[in-house]
């Protein structure tokens, strides 16, 4: 299959999924209708599992919609200007809190039995700030907290063919600049890499883990230890230093500019460059849209600015994928409907699809997943560590967040900003995100106050916060 062909086959998969809705079961004339969206394609079959089990044991059926990453925060505000929203939906693209959409009236409680609910007790458990708020269940974690989305995911023919050892793929930020020169040099009509550059909010999440593979010792901006904002740290500007050369060097996909996630993926698969970095769903995203390339798919750990130093990421106790809309007519059947990604089997059916990893672990090694994804899986287990987070010290900082704004221009728009030429000053950049970050931070901090939160600047600091370990938040 030539590279016309898959690029063809592959978009005309894409946009069939993305113009069409799923609905696993046909619905009869005045049957009672529960709608979601997502963005989640590689895990249609295992939700689909889950809508065909509701609807065989309830008799209402599921409609369900896939909207592509990049466009669903667009399309949920648009139904909820026009009272319209789906019944239950993922969150990607809402740059509001969950706290603060909470309390603009986005979501409705999730109404679960104890039994249910103890499914989660050996594994973490259902945290209050992150699943509960004020006492009220609202969402569930589906995915494992150990993950980070800047790994090296790359053609292993391709680099094959160039002369580069697939065993062995580049770690450091030199050895991967000369790997793509040398598969820009040796496949014609191929670039060294590809970005999803459009996708500012996808954008957003390379960087902040590059940054702590470059030693950031902290999360989003936030350093741990003081709680301070500094996204002008050395570490993220090494990041942008590394892209703005690759960019200047011209070994980056010219047209990635205008590409969002799904379309960088696409054009990855159809030959467009050797390497592309994603996250962990990306080899299932693969499986889904262009599943002739997926032989061809491999993966290396997370980029390092230089030899000799371990793969270190953070990250904070996974949140929930799913929430029943406040206007939904059905939330007690939704309710229901959700038990059903409360199970092994629907965590099994995750690892088969290759998404992020599954809640719970423990079914990965038997899963259908290919070896680079079960591999990538095992990395996080020694590399990610559990960061340290202010909500489940005082939850009171949810309040905080409610007044919380996304502050923009944020780390993918200047990323932009720079390879356009319009940012010619990273750090300086750099430091006015840090400056905003942090005005924003006080103003919510003042509105939380006024209206009866104990909070303040403190509640992010963790003085005993110790590197490359897990902080036992609580």
């Amino acid at each position: 299959m030539n590279r016309r062909t898959l690029l063809g086959l592959s978009a005309a998969g894409a946009a069939g999924v993305v113009a069409g809705c799923s609905t696993p079961q046909a619905e009869t004339p005045g049957q009672r209708t529960i709608t979601w969206w997502d963005h989640n394609v590689n895990l249609q079959k295992a939700n689909g599992a889950a809508y065909e089990a509701f609807t065989a044991k309830s008799g209402i059926a599921v409609k369900y919609t896939y909207h592509q990453t990049a466009k669903i925060g667009q399309a949920l505000q648009l139904a909820k200007q026009s009272n319209q929203q789906p019944d239950v939906h993922s969150t990607a693209g809402l740059e509001a809190s969950i706290p603060s959409l909470i309390a603009d009236g986005w979501f409705a409680p999730i109404d679960w039995p104890d039994d249910v609910k103890k499914a989660f007790a050996s594994l973490g458990g259902l945290v209050e700030g992150l699943h509960s708020f004020d006492g009220k269940l609202y969402t569930f974690p589906i995915f494992a907290d150990r993950q980070y989305v800047a790994a090296t995911w790359f053609n292993r023919d391709m680099i094959g063919k160039a002369g580069l050892d697939p065993a062995n793929p580049p770690k450091t930020f030199d050895e991967f600049r000369t790997a793509c020169r040398t598969v820009q040099d040796t496949q014609k009509g191929a670039s060294g890499m590809i970005l999803s550059l459009a996708h500012t909010g996808r954008m957003n999440e390379h960087l902040n883990s590059l940054a702590q593979g470059a030693g950031f010792e902290g999360i989003n901006g936030v350093k741990f230890a003081t709680g301070e904002f500094a996204f002008d740290d050395d570490a993220y500007v090494a990041v942008f230093e590394f892209l703005a050369s690759l960019q200047a060097d011209k070994l980056i996909f010219p047209g990635s500019s205008s590409l969002d996630d799904q379309t960088a993926r696409v054009r990855w698969a159809a030959g467009a460059a050797g390497f592309y970095l994603d996250g962990p769903w990306c080899s299932g995203t693969v499986q889904t849209e262009a599943k002739q390339f997926l032989p061809s798919v491999d993966v290396g750990p997370m980029l390092q600015p230089e030899a000799g130093r371990p793969v270190v990421a953070y990250r904070g106790q996974a949140g929930g994928n799913y929430f029943i809309s406040g206007s939904s007519k059905l939330p007690a059947e939704a309710s229901e409907l959700l038990t059903g990604l409360a199970t092994k089997d629907y965590w099994t059916a995750i690892a088969n699809a290759m998404a992020q990893p599954p809640y719970d672990l423990s079914v990965v090694e038997g899963s259908t997943a290919i070896e680079p994804w079960k591999r990538l899986i095992g990395w996080y287990a020694d590399s990610v560590f559990i960061a340290p987070q202010a909500v489940l010290r005082n939850p009171d900082v949810q309040r905080v967040n409610r007044h919380s704004k996304a502050v923009k221009p944020g780390l993918g728009e200047l990323l932009q900003g720079v390879f356009s030429g319009q940012v010619t000053d990273i750090r300086g950049a750099l430091k006015k995100l840090t400056d905003d970050s942090a005005a924003d931070r006080e103003q919510a901090i003042k509105k939380a106050v006024a209206d009866g939160a104990k909070v303040s600047a403190d509640d992010w600091a963790f003085s005993d916060w110790k590197p490359a370990t897990d902080y036992k938040n609580g």
